[in-house]
This record gives C-alpha cells, structure tokens and sequence, in this order.
C-alpha cells in the first residue's frame, strides 16, 4: 500500500473510531422468538447445545484483542463493572454485552468467549463462541478500512470452528450442535454511519436505495452459506436508532445534537428490505428458522420514553463528557466519566449501558410463540403424508427404508418416510416445540417418553376404502384404532387415568387419508368405477371418515385436524398415466378430490357442532399444494412436473432406489421426491403456512 493511502486509512480509523457499532444496538424479540428451546420453557427437557455469534461491537467479546486494530476496548474504564470488578475483556460496555447475556437466558452458560481466545478449551467451543469483530459490516470495504474481522473472514473461522469439533466429538454429535444452536447475527451500522455517511467511496458508486440493495444482497448471501454449513436457527438483528447514538448527534446534530434525520431514514430502508430477505430465506428454507429481529423502533420508545425503563440520560453516554467518546477516546484518562451508569442508556457515545441492554432484553416477552399453546403431544393416523416408518415392521412391499430416501433426514437414514426427509407429522412437533420428529409406533425401542409427546399410526398406502388397504398389504383404519388402544393402555399404565385422559384432549391428532382412495383404487384400478360414479365414492369416504373421527372423539380425542386431499392430478405419476404426451394435470382426479374435500369441510363443520368439547379443524393443503405448482419461480422451485428420484416420473417405494437412472442433486429445487410425494422442502412451506392459519382453531 503507497504511503499516501496508508496514511489516508490511519487517519480514518482514528477519525471513525467513535462511530462503529453492532447492527443493532439491542436484543429485541430473541429470546420469545427461539422460546420454544430455551431455557425458561424447554420440551422435554431439551437443551440448546450452543450460542454462536457472528457480527461487530455490540456482539464482539474480545475478538478484536487479537488482531492488528486500533477498535479495541481491553483498557478500563470499558468493563468496570463485568465480574467482581474492573476488568476489561475486549466488550465495547462497562459489563456484560448481548452475547453474554443471551448465552446465559438460554441456559447455554454464563458468558460467550471470543474465539480468537487462545486459552479456549474444548467445553468452551461446544457451547458456542463468538466471531463478532467490532467495526466490521457487511460491506467487504467496511471492515477493510477498520483493519477488522470481515464477514467472509467470521465465516471462515466458523469452519474451522466445525472441523475442531469435529475431530473432537465426531460427525454426527457436530451435526447436532450445529443444527440446533442458536445462532444470533448483528451488524450492519458501520456500513451506514461509517462507510456510507462518513466517506466518500462508496457515495460514488451508490445512492441510498440502491447501497441498502446492495447491503441486502451481501447479507443474504452470508444467511445462505450458514444455512448450507448447518445452521438453522438464525436470529439477525435490524440496524437500531443510529441517528440517535450521542456521537451522531456531536458529528451531524447541529448545535441541539439533535438525532440525524438522514441516517436514521436509510436505517429504516435497509431494515424493510432486510426484513424481506429473511422472508423470502424462510420460504426457500422452511426446514431453518430465519428471524427478523425488529431493533429499531423498541430502542426508539427506549429513547423517547427513559423514565418508563429508569434511564435519566439519553443525549450522552457516560464515559468522559459523553459527546464523543468511544473506544480509545474512552479511557481511564477521560474527563467526567459518570458515577452512576445505570441512569444512562449509553456507556460511550454508541454503545449501550449492561443495564440497558437487560431492559431490552425484557422488553422481548411481547413477542408471540407457538409455544403458548402447549400441546403435550402430536398423534398421527392416515397414509404415507404422516408414516414415519410403520411399514418398515409389517409385511408388505410398499416401503422406502432404504436409500435415497431420508438422504436429507437428520444424519442421512433411511427411517421408512417417503420423502428425502422430514414430513408433515416432523415438522408439526418441531414447529410446536414438542420434539424433533415424530416417530412410528411400531418401532421396538420407543420409550415411554417418546409415546407421551406422541407417535403416528399411519401407514404408508392405506385409506378409508378397505380394498385400498388389501391392494397395497398396509394397515388398515381399524389396525390404526386398535394400535391407538393399545398406546392409551400404556399411558394409563405409565402415568395414570388422569394424565392420559388429559394427554388425549389437549394434544393434536391429525388425520391424512383418502389420497390413495382416489387417486389409486377409484382411477388406477377397475374394481370401484364399475359400482361408483366419483360423487358416490367420495360419499362412501367421507362416510369411513365420519366414523373413524367419531371413534377416535369416543377414545378420548378432541382437538382433530383432518388433513384435506392434494391437487392429486398433478402429480408426477397422474401426469405420466393419464396426462397424455405432454403430461398435463389430470383434471377428472383433481375434481374428484376437489369434490371430496368440499364433503370433507362440510362433514367436519357438523360434526364440531354436535361433538361437545371438540376442536375439528379442516387443514386444507390442495389450494397451497396448488400455488407452489403453478407459481413455482416464487417460491424457488424450478421442477414440478417431475420427480427428483427416478427418470420415468413413475418410481415409488422400491421403484426409487440406489439403481435408479436418475436422482437429483439438489431436492430443494423440486415439489416432488418421487413420483408421488413432495419433497421435504415442499412439505415445510404446506406445515407452516397450515400451522399459521390454524393454530388458533385448535385451542
């Protein structure tokens, strides 16, 4: 680097050294939003394996220490009061910073240690570090002019981080760690107040909008390569008040130091469109968790409302004269440094006080959770849209324990689902925080804790139609009931009438059932068309439905989601049978299945009125189901009238093996996994979308 521009980059560091900071000055929302695992309310006494932290100074805890920087903080009177007195670590706070305490909420440990830390042991790195280098942004230039950690830089620590545990503990308890940690992201300041506002190069090539865009870009791109290592549950924090902090005030607030009207506006913007990236992450990943955590209006009230939450002092931070120090501005020389720091919000001129930050973090309880429902248990009965496996322990053909199935499941197994990996019946009792996936009944080694957070009955090719059941060898409806007896038998013995009885009413049982009626007995076979026209049959279903509902209310059932038939012509082998050359939707099966559900809704809607106590709830996934196959680009789909396993679109069961010609790469881009059922990924958009909008009918 030529003299000139080394001189031009020392300067700037100084210069700006006030003005980093995390993309959001607090912890809104993260702890009620990831809730359903943390400490306060865990199921089944389930533990977050780790914290693990990626961003700049909110979140840094010592990081910086380590390398070549002027952004440091390791001298007092930064940490006065972390611990049992003045220690400074490297955290931009007079105490403990936001990955501390969120480490701590979830039960995960008392504090987060930097990574860069030499002294680390292998306890510490299993239960997550921090990567966070304060001043850094996710502009690439951002953190180049502060000489600090880049994302892309965090990224490759966190690899390195993976293959250490990895050669510690092993694949397969890495993958569990991994993908059940808590991963929280807060950056994004910098790029506004420093690189954007503060300097010249990037106001050449970039107006406000099109920066923000370009901001945006750059953090999804980094939401995706955590989601392609493992990560799942990703919190990301919007950018805060910036206008606001003290030293905005000092450089752009006028003689008042009133707050930056300018910067707080393209925090605003850049928030809207990040927000928008993390919607559109989770319907492209619906197996992960990417939530929006809203800091910019919560800090706001903060500020407008001090005496509410105990604060005394917004304008100012507590170190020095509180105008502008920050980092090495704020040090043990520093005129004034205030007696009492719990009556101000900020500690230096931008960054908060260890008590505003626990404020903040209270503030989160007005956060929504499924988890305050508390269902004790999800029960499965119905077809392959809900087996987990029950057909690998009968006899019959209709199996898939075997390879490619499960290939994406939770360590690669072959579980007896008909999908690449988790199903419907998985993705309800992780969405409601009951458990991870729901296992069959069948299987030897279930325990009575798994039974008392549910199982499923169902068996893959089964229907109402008796003949339907014959044809394929599977359990039948009344097999389902008797195993149900028999699982209502064990409960009383395990934990008594009263549990079991209350078990039983407030859990969730679904029911998914009837597509292989239709679409297979009535339209692949003769033996019904000669006896039924499609308006009989259907009757007779929804007859079989009615009486299998009423039986499972008799046996103590109460809150019954029926699951609704698909838009069953178009699925990859109706199209290869009966839609002609260019395989089209077949429209006689999807209105024979139309036809069924609206007999479905009807017959639920009467059965609720003269059912006392009950909760029966139609769950309709043929308009969802629909919307995916004729708007696939919305939601990143790129195949959906062929199947990813298997070249002919008619393999199934033992029909999609190993010995198939052909199987994807990438299942996510394809509605279906074979020729018949969806992909795990399509059944995660149909499951949360189902549970959104009708949670509150079973309640």
């Amino acid at each position: 680097m030529r003299p000139s521009l080394l001189l031009q980059k020392l300067l700037f560091q100084l210069s700006q050294a006030i003005l980093w900071c995390c993309s959001s000055i607090l912890i809104i929302a993260i702890i009620i939003l990831f809730q359903h695992v943390s400490a306060e309310n865990l199921p089944n006494n389930e533990t977050v394996p780790a914290v693990i932290v990626f961003g700049d100074s909110i979140v840094d805890s010592g990081n910086n220490n380590y390398i070549s920087t002027i952004v440091k903080c390791d001298f007092s009177p930064y940490g006065r009061d972390f611990g049992d007195g003045n220690y400074p670590t490297g955290r931009f706070s007079n105490g403990l910073v936001p990955s501390d305490i969120i480490a701590a909420r979830f039960g995960v440990k008392k504090l987060l240690p930097p990574y860069l830390d030499p002294n680390l042991q292998l306890e510490d790195l299993l239960t997550g570090v921090s990567f966070a280098s304060g001043g850094a942004g996710y502009d690439p230039l951002t953190s180049k002019l502060m000489s600090v950690i880049s994302l892309t830089e965090q990224l490759n620590m966190f690899k390195e981080y993976i293959n250490k545990i990895k050669a510690a503990v092993g694949e397969n308890r890495t993958s569990m760690i991994v993908s059940k940690s808590i991963y929280i992201i807060c950056i994004g300041s910098d790029d506004i107040a420093n690189t954007y506002v503060q300097t010249p190069f990037r106001k050449i090539q970039y107006d406000i909008p099109s920066y923000t865009d370009f901001m945006a870009s750059e953090a999804s791109n980094f939401f995706q390569e955590l989601y392609e290592l493992g990560a799942r549950r990703i919190g990301v924090f919007g950018v805060p008040v910036i206008g606001c902090v003290p030293s905005q005030r000092t450089i752009s607030g006028g003689i008042l130091r009133a707050c930056s009207y300018s910067t707080n506006q393209a925090a605003i913007l850049f928030n809207s469109k990040l927000s928008n990236q993390m919607d559109a992450l989770q319907k492209k990943f619906p197996d992960a968790r990417f939530v929006y955590l809203d800091s910019y209006n919560p800090f706001l009230d903060m500020l407008q409302n001090p005496t509410k939450y105990g604060f005394a002092e917004v304008e100012k931070g507590c170190c020095g004269t509180g105008n502008i120090e920050v980092s090495i501005l704020c040090n043990r020389y520093s005129l004034n440094t205030c007696s009492n720091d719990s009556d101000y919000i900020f500690w230096d001129s931008y960054h908060p006080t260890q008590k505003a930050y626990f404020v903040l973090i209270a503030k989160s309880s007005q956060q929504p959770t499924y988890m305050n429902y508390s269902f004790p248990a999800v029960i499965a009965f119905g077809d392959s849209i809900l087996d987990t496996g029950n057909n690998n322990y009968i006899l019959t053909a209709l199996r898939s324990n075997f390879k490619p199935y499960g290939r994406d499941f939770f360590g690669e197994e072959s579980t007896g689902r008909f999908c690449n990996g988790r199903i419907p019946s998985d993705f309800y009792v992780e969405i409601l925080g009951i458990k991870d996936s729901l296992p069959p009944y069948l299987d030897p080694d279930l325990e009575i804790e798994d039974l008392l957070s549910g199982v499923s009955f169902a068996s893959a090719g089964s229907g109402y139609d008796p003949l339907t059941v014959e044809l394929a060898s599977v359990l039948s409806t009344e097999d389902q009931l008797e195993m149900f007896k028999e699982y209502i038998g064990k409960l009383k013995g395990a934990v008594g009438e009263e549990r079991t009885a209350y078990i039983l009413e407030k859990s969730i049982v679904l029911i998914s059932m009837g597509s292989n009626d239709i679409a297979g007995t009535y339209f692949l076979t003769p033996y019904r068309r000669v006896h039924y026209n499609v308006r009989q049959y259907t009757r007779r279903l929804i007859r079989l439905t009615t009486r299998f509902i009423l039986e499972l209310y008799r046996l103590g059932a109460r809150r019954i989601g029926t699951v609704s038939l698909s838009a069953l012509g178009c699925i990859p082998m109706q199209r290869t049978v009966r839609g002609g050359i260019k395989r089209k939707c077949v429209e006689p099966v999807t209105k024979a299945a139309q036809v069924y559900n609206s007999m479905l809704n009807q017959s639920l809607m009467a059965l609720k009125k003269t059912l006392s106590g009950s909760r029966i709830v139609y769950l309709d996934v043929h308009n969802s189901l629909n919307m995916l196959i004729q708007h696939p680009n919305q939601f990143g789909f790129e195949s959906v009238d062929r199947a990813c396993c298997g070249i002919a679109s008619m393999e199934l069961g033992p029909f999609c093996s190993t010995f198939s010609l052909k199987i994807c790469k990438d299942a996510s881009k394809y509605v279906f996994w074979d020729s018949y059922h969806p992909t795990e990924r399509t059944y995660g958009i149909l499951t949360s979308d189902l549970i959104k909008k009708t949670i509150d009918q079973f309640v």
